[in-house]
């Protein structure tokens, strides 16, 4: 597939990069009910996500290849990250939508905070089962493990790196670990602007439905 999307935002591959949890609420539309069970991040990266959730009482488990890597890389990973994506933004503010944060040192700042906290959780929750090295789409997880799972940024955003095929196998297997999964956002990295972007739900999702027609 091409990855004209990514190259145009200085992008190599899925690029690590955490959000908070007061985004996550709004990205997935959570509440209290649809938190007061287990809940797994897919893709979680060094969202802080799943540190926070634990601090409130919630049962939060984050799954990602990267937590395989020490934490000096992750570091100097997420650093060039935020430089690429901050030149990204300047050279492509007018591609997004501002309301949600009001400007790209908010946002960046806001990745700051997320990562801290993903760092300073992070050794104590991989101890604690709570950080998983895995990925999509084979999930290291019984049937109906979870009560919820989310997929933030990496599904539809990453089309241009990740094909059909992957898209339908990590979908299956987020329904067969989980009773309700939803994703955000369904847009590409090639959508004109983000403007309208919306989250999916799929609740008792029969993965056996799922084909390449249609």
């Amino acid at each position: 597939m091409s990855s004209e999307p990514g190259r145009r935002f200085g992008l190599s591959g899925v690029t690590p990069w955490g959000r908070r949890a007061f985004e996550y609420e709004a990205f997935f539309d959570l509440s209290a009910d649809t938190l007061s069970g287990t809940v797994l991040d897919c893709g979680a990266g060094p969202s802080s996500f799943s540190a926070e959730m634990t601090q409130r009482g919630v049962k939060a488990t984050a799954l990602d290849p990267i937590y395989g890597s020490a934490v000096s890389t992750l570091r100097a990973d997420l650093a060039r990250a935020e430089e690429r994506i901050r030149v990204a933004f300047a050279a492509e503010h007018d591609r997004f939508v501002w309301d949600f944060y009001g400007d790209t040192e908010r946002l960046l700042t806001t990745r700051r905070q997320a990562a801290e906290t993903f760092f300073s959780d992070f050794p104590l929750g991989q101890s604690l089962g709570r950080y998983i090295c895995g990925e999509l789409p084979e999930l290291p997880f019984g049937t109906s493990r979870f009560d919820l799972a989310l997929c933030s940024h990496l599904l539809f955003l990453y089309d241009h790196e990740l094909d059909l095929k992957f898209h339908l196998e990590a979908l299956s297997e987020m329904t067969r670990v989980a009773a309700e999964v939803r994703v955000f956002p369904l847009i590409s990295l090639g959508r004109v602007n983000t403007k309208g972007c919306a989250c999916a739900t799929v609740p008792g999702w029969n993965s056996r439905k799922l084909s390449t027609s249609g």
